[in-house]
């Protein structure tokens, strides 16, 4: 049996990246061509940089257009608030709990 990674799987694969987060973060400001991303990276060259956007692409949080010779690198950010929505927010659901209660238990010592 085989596992089949699901595409929040793939979002935080992207994500899991320092110069994925880097590349996410410079598409944030407007859309790039990959020319400019690769000139953030000087250290790895334009093929380290293309894996690095084929794996952004294949989480759908960058869509790439070309414009003849030209690719233009756009930001999706609906797959991180995917994620952020499903799986962040249901752990931070159990520490307001946990709060929660510490304020019962602190109110109620206050008043002893």
């Amino acid at each position: 049996m085989t596992y089949q990674f699901s595409n929040d799987d793939l979002i935080w694969k992207a994500l899991s990246d320092g110069r994925r987060r880097l590349i996410v973060e410079a598409l944030a400001t407007g859309p790039k061509q990959t020319g400019e991303l690769v000139d953030l990276f000087p250290d790895i060259g334009r093929t380290g940089v293309l894996k690095h956007i084929d794996i952004l692409t294949e989480g759908k949080i960058i869509h790439v257009r070309r414009e003849g010779r030209i690719r233009w690198n756009h930001l999706n950010p609906k797959p991180i608030k995917s994620v952020c929505n499903s799986w962040v927010l249901k752990h931070i659901d159990g520490v307001k709990s946990s709060t929660a209660k510490l304020k019962q238990i602190a109110e109620r010592e206050t008043e002893t």
